[in-house]
């Protein structure tokens, strides 16, 4: 069987290829892991084989997601203020070569190979193997819907008042287009090289009024748009926002503001001993106490409302609480936190017109630095 037809996979998910030849006994894949800005290594950096079940059932089936997972990574959520074209660090997503063998006649035969583009995410039960978010060699790391983000006009340029980025791969000559919600200005850019990008959610130049994102295909005056976004600003005058980046379920990171009231809370943990006390002359210091602690330290938690949002913000809930990478911009700091709520009602604006969603999280460190 040939291999998937596709070119990016997403690897939270299994991604399962088959090696099938009615004369084989077995079966070797070959796996080629490497960056876009690297050459395929010499040698593979993976060597699977298996013999045949059975001599009447020669398929043989590999998942080749844990070994492409364990090289992506992600340090940072971006921060684009000023770059049309900023390429995503190469750390978010890997190239692989895939190339399948028979084992016909105690020798290994070439059968197939493809080359693919790994991300970090997955696909829903619902979707069946293989997820594949494709348009053609296209691929945009986010859903299609109404967004909004926080925008702070006294403090505009900070990390947490910029509206966030959009990861998507584009072949040359692709095009991106923003258009302002209230001027209606219209910025066009085009791919120059066929890359991994972070886009602007919104261009610095319509930060306060917000804009409708299109990506489409190439050449212009025909190009077909295959993504439509909307991106709207909110102030927020009363509370403090809590700014959240994680991985969504593309691989992409993604931001969400939670705009209403939270509530911080200091959880302090330590271990109890019963303390040896000195006497001397039959007496002992009172002010020593039998009962004392050691590894004394605390976490902060954290409850936040996300504001009044309708039922489309149910599937980004979703994605948060299955991310498995969440940071907290605040200002221009980020910081790793862990989402502790486990489970939500996902509410229907026909039964709440008025849907709000309260979320726990903690820091994902110690308040006393205890790293070694």
């Amino acid at each position: 069987m040939a291999l998937p037809n596709q070119d990016h996979i997403f690897v939270r998910s299994p991604f399962i290829i088959e090696v099938d030849d009615p004369t084989q006994t077995g079966s070797k894949v070959e796996i080629f892991i490497y960056k876009a800005n690297a050459l395929p290594p010499a040698t593979p950096t993976y060597t699977l084989s298996k013999l045949i079940p059975a001599s009447n059932n020669t398929v043989t089936l590999y998942n080749l997601s844990p070994y492409v997972r364990e090289y992506i990574t992600h340090p940072t959520s971006p921060d684009n203020a000023n770059v049309n074209l900023q390429l995503t660090p190469y750390e978010e997503y890997t190239l692989i070569d895939v190339y399948t063998y028979n084992l016909i006649g105690g020798n290994y035969v070439a059968q197939f190979n493809a080359t693919y583009r790994a991300f970090d995410g997955f696909g829903y039960y619902e979707t069946g193997i293989n997820p594949d978010y494709s348009f053609g060699p296209a691929v945009v790391l986010a859903d299609e819907m109404d967004y909004n983000y926080y925008y702070d006009p006294a403090y505009p340029t900070t990390s947490e008042s910029l509206a966030g980025t959009i990861t998507a791969y584009l072949p040359v000559n692709f095009i991106v287009e923003y258009t302002g919600l209230q001027t209606g200005t219209v910025f066009t850019y085009s791919a120059t090289s066929s890359s991994v990008f972070d886009f602007f959610r919104v261009p610095p130049a319509m930060i306060s009024e917000g804009a409708k994102v299109k990506f489409l295909t190439a050449p212009a005056p025909f190009a077909i748009p295959f993504w439509i976004g909307f991106f709207r600003p909110v102030e927020e005058c009363k509370y403090e926002p809590i700014v959240l980046d994680f991985i969504n379920k593309y691989g992409g990171w993604q931001r969400e503001t939670f705009f209403k009231a939270s509530f911080e809370n200091l959880e302090v943990q330590s271990t109890p001993y019963n303390f040896m006390m000195t006497i001397d002359a039959l007496q002992y210091d009172v002010r020593q106490g039998q009962k004392q602690i050691f590894n004394n330290n605390g976490s902060t938690k954290y409850k936040i409302n996300s504001g009044w949002v309708d039922e489309t913000f149910n599937e980004n809930l979703q994605q948060l609480l299955l991310s498995e990478r969440v940071l907290w911009t605040k200002g221009n700091t980020k910081l790793p936190i862990r989402i502790n709520t486990k489970s939500v009602n996902k509410e229907k604006n026909i039964n709440n017109k008025k849907i709000n969603y309260s979320l726990d999280f903690e820091m994902a460190f110690d308040v006393i630095n205890n790293v070694i």
